[in-house]
């Protein structure tokens, strides 16, 4: 395995193992788990209350506690995964109270599960023909043979005046430049850049999310080399590892994918507004047809680049940014306007799946690398640390 090794020896090794809980994070766990490179065997789902639940999950029996005090080990392995970080201590403590103690903890947008998830897409690549290339490995090509001229590279930070306090020291992330996005909706300043100076579409915020920095920074911003995180997602980089990228070959760098089960399309169908969809696939058809064949096997498939994420050759940006918010300007046409903030946002879930798209239409002309990508959890929540391997 290239990512977590430690934690999948610890699965290999374990007498049994369970997940805790029959909804969505436990089908993607299973739907990862199961399936090369891990090939794990899973005894069960462990729920509370079987009422509330389906009775298997992928084929893996759902059971309950009295149930599983004749199928399962005390000493089993429960992977408790939550889509939200503020529900695991909740779940740890039932756990505890039933006898259970040996837990893998991790959250959907943790480390951690991004890690199991990454050793999953490189096997996918693998069965594909396709290399899996990882910015570390990449960087380490081109020690010794450095450049007179380095490029010039900026990756900026999304930051917005309602973004929820954390409680992490951050200030390791000493190339990360704030832009404080939606800022034409507020007369509060949290950063020195905003994303309503120069050609902007900062008024728009709400609907596009994060896509006005890329905006902006598309309009705005001339260096060779620029990136796009969040407040709550960072690139694990470091200054060297950033001037060796600007020496390099490397075109592109994407975190690495969501696993969504059983496929993306079903999955953003059943999280957001299914018409968006169609609509999405109606624009790509209409302005890029050329783009059809990779909107088909995203959809159907189970990987795409989140959270809008990136670091890039200025060139890329450019073309990128021609072919994305045409698109994106259908979309908002021809959707539907969300009462819920949350679902409004849907221009910028669109966008994430775009990228996708857009990536895997030029996998074979640019050099497209991963990295690590490190997520704020909600005070309280461990955080798992890849760098004690």
């Amino acid at each position: 395995m290239y990512y977590a090794n430690e934690i999948v020896r610890e699965l290999e090794q374990s007498s049994q193992i369970a997940i805790f809980g029959a909804g969505i994070m436990a089908f993607n766990v299973a739907g990862c788990l199961l399936e090369k490179p891990y090939e794990l065997n899973i005894t069960c789902c462990l729920v509370s209350d079987l009422k509330a639940n389906p009775p298997s999950v992928i084929g893996i029996p759902v059971i309950d506690f009295s149930m599983a005090k004749h199928m399962l080990k005390k000493d089993a392995t429960i992977l408790v995964g939550a889509a939200l970080g503020k529900n695991l201590a909740s779940m740890q403590e039932r756990l505890r109270e039933n006898g259970y103690f040996h837990m893998i903890s991790f959250t959907y947008e943790g480390d951690l599960w991004s890690l199991l998830r990454g050793n999953s897409f490189r096997e996918f690549l693998s069965s594909q023909n396709q290399p899996y290339l990882t910015l570390e490995e990449e960087l380490e090509k081109t020690v010794g043979c450095e450049e007179v001229c380095e490029k010039s590279i900026q990756i900026y930070t999304a930051k917005c005046h309602v973004d929820r306090p954390i409680g992490e020291e951050l200030s390791r992330y000493t190339w990360e430049t704030p832009i404080q996005v939606g800022a034409d909706l507020t007369q509060e300043r949290i950063c020195q850049i905003l994303d309503n100076t120069g050609d902007h579409i900062s008024h728009k915020n709400r609907q596009y999310c994060e896509i006005t920095a890329l905006y902006w920074i598309w309009k705005n911003d001339r260096s060779d080399y620029v990136g796009l995180g969040h407040y709550r997602r960072h690139f694990e980089l470091s200054e060297e590892k950033i001037r060796r990228l600007t020496n390099s070959d490397i075109d592109v760098v994407l975190t690495i994918p969501i696993f969504d089960y059983p496929c993306v399309e079903a999955v953003y169908r059943r999280d957001h507004e299914g018409n968006d969809w169609e609509v999405m696939l109606k624009a790509i058809e209409r302005l890029t047809p050329e783009y059809m064949r990779e909107a088909e096997e995203l959809q159907s498939g189970r990987y795409y680049n989140a959270y809008n994420m990136f670091l890039m050759r200025r060139e890329i940006l450019e073309d990128y940014c021609e072919w994305l918010f045409p698109i994106l300007s259908y979309c908002e046409a021809y959707c539907k306007e969300k009462r819920d903030t949350y679902q409004n946002r849907y221009l910028g879930f669109l966008a994430e799946h775009l990228m996708a798209i857009y990536f895997l239409h030029h996998k074979n002309s640019y050099k497209i690398v991963y990295a690590r990508k490190h997520f704020v959890e909600d005070t309280g929540v461990l955080v798992y640390n890849p760098e004690s391997e």
